[in-house]
């Protein structure tokens, strides 16, 4: 018991450690977590996703973000997000010592924490909604360690809801265990994949209730799945190979990818299905890996194979100290877990050290003194951290614009219609033109907007847009670049 404690209060310690490199001291938000933190401030004042900004992602990652924000701003978000790593790799732990023993499930444990950070620290402060999924992906691991009694299929399919509502790809872990239970049921399954359908119907039936009553049913099911399903298909075969090697290479620098690729082609020829845990990982990694690219492959979609990958690096542990000779096992596994360990501990360490310039905190300094905190602002790219941490507002819900107006298969003259019809209803008191770091972005003036052409083959402007900039030329005067960013300024002109 002494033991397991000591291995316990390590794993947490390299948890925190693994996070502290995306604590906010010294650093903006990144792209994605700038739009969710907004989402969720505009939820904290009473505002709604999808009606006050228009994302693709399903209402699980806001709501999780206005809780740190709640509680302390971007510092709240990342103790949430370190009391949701602690709360993985308790119950992963506690899942892989059931199957494997306690030497097993530590190596496992660390095994995936140390193939973390690439996946998802990157230069700025990140809020992924993998990261938030791992929880509930190891706590439905856990549960299926043990017999499917009516609670723990309920709980299963709550949790499997849970990461659903973070990203509708998340459900491999619950996809398999349903699968298994199947398998090895048979004719007993009936009863518990009903429980486990039920205890995923709930959730998703309160925020649809919830979405509702706040009128934006519609626009979420618009945003998070019509949306997506144009998104993805513009990712070929060829691709999706990619992608699953890079995720490969990823993972690579701490070991894991080999561990787990072994371990999964041996007990798979070894026909190997029991512990439990390891039939579900068996099945698992391969529909994590083909969910993974479902889209354009970044490196934090890769976050959702680790408990997989913990899984079949603790049942390789396991394999090598039933196998081998206790003299020869043990230094060998100590010395694997020193070098798996030493490629992630110093790339944390130099991130942890590292400050960036802090451009998004100066442009929403600018933003904040050369604005009332009442009035608008049109960021014109994909910069919307620049908004939640100016504490202004977007003057449409297209608080970034490539998704919503330039996706092929889902933009639409209307949208664009829309967002114009914003801008000349609010008047924002101040637009900045970040096309020029933005992503697929044209930029902000005619000649410029007539000859661009999207890196991206899934995107294209429209020629509606051409209204939306007459209408910027006509109605506010260029001045001065921003100080630190140098985007181009457009301010209102004088009645």
């Amino acid at each position: 018991m002494r033991v397991g404690v000591v291995a316990v209060a390590l794993l947490v310690v390299v948890a925190v450690a693994v996070l502290l490199p995306n604590h906010p001291s010294g650093r903006d938000p990144a792209e994605d977590a700038g739009v969710f933190f907004y989402a969720a401030q505009r939820l904290l004042d009473g505002g709604a996703p999808y009606r006050d900004i228009w994302d693709h992602k399903p209402p699980g990652v806001y709501f999780i973000d206005a809780v740190g924000i709640a509680l302390a701003g971007r510092t709240g978000v990342w103790l949430t997000q370190v009391a949701f790593l602690v709360a993985a790799v308790l119950l992963g732990y506690r899942a892989l010592r059931r199957e494997f023993g306690a030497p097993a499930a530590f190596v496992g444990s660390l095994a995936w924490l140390a193939a973390l950070p690439r996946l998802f620290l990157e230069y700025g402060q990140t809020s992924f909604v993998e990261f938030y999924a791992l929880p509930f992906q190891f706590g439905a691991l856990l549960l299926a360690t043990a017999p499917l009694t009516r609670s723990r299929a309920l709980g299963i399919g709550a949790l499997g809801a849970a990461a659903l509502l973070l990203k509708p790809t998340l459900i491999g872990v619950l996809v398999a265990i349903g699968i298994v239970a199947l398998l090895r049921l048979r004719g007993r399954a009936a009863a518990p994949l009903v429980l486990i359908a039920v205890g995923g119907i709930v959730p998703l039936a309160l925020v649809v209730a919830w979405a509702a009553a706040r009128g934006v049913l519609g626009d979420m099911i618009d945003q998070a799945l019509v949306y997506n399903r144009a998104y993805a298909a513009f990712a070929p075969l060829s691709e999706r190979i990619d992608a699953i090697l890079s995720g490969l290479r990823l993972t690579l620098p701490s070991g894991l990818a080999i561990v787990a690729v072994v371990a999964w082609v041996y007990a798979a020829a070894a026909r190997r299905f029991a512990p439990v845990l390891l039939a579900v990982a068996l099945v698992a990694f391969p529909i994590e890996l083909a969910l993974s690219t479902w889209g354009r492959g970044y490196h934090y979609y890769f976050i959702a194979w680790l408990p997989s990958m913990a899984v079949l690096a603790a049942f390789a542990v396991s394999e090598v100290k039933r196998i081998a000779p206790q003299r020869i096992a043990l230094p060998a596994l100590a010395l694997a877990v020193l070098a798996m360990c030493v490629f992630p501990a110093l790339l944390v360490t130099r991130l942890a050290l590292t400050a960036d310039e802090g451009r998004a905190r100066s442009a929403a300094a600018y933003i904040a003194a050369n604005t009332r905190p009442d009035d608008t602002v049109l960021v014109w790219g994909s910069h919307t951290e620049v908004l939640f941490l100016a504490g202004r507002r977007s003057p449409t819900r297209y608080a970034y614009q490539y998704a919503a107006l330039a996706t092929r298969g889902y933009a639409t003259a209307a949208r664009v219609e829309e967002f114009l019809a914003d801008l000349q209803g609010a008047r924002p008191a101040l637009i900045l033109d970040a096309s020029g770091e933005s992503f697929v972005t044209p930029p902000l003036d005619l000649a410029g907007l007539h000859t661009w052409v999207s890196p991206e083959a899934q995107y294209a402007p429209l020629p509606e847009l051409e209204r939306v900039v007459d209408f910027i030329v006509a109605n506010y005067e260029r001045a001065d670049a921003e100080p630190a960013t140098g985007w181009p300024l457009w301010r209102l002109r004088a009645p």
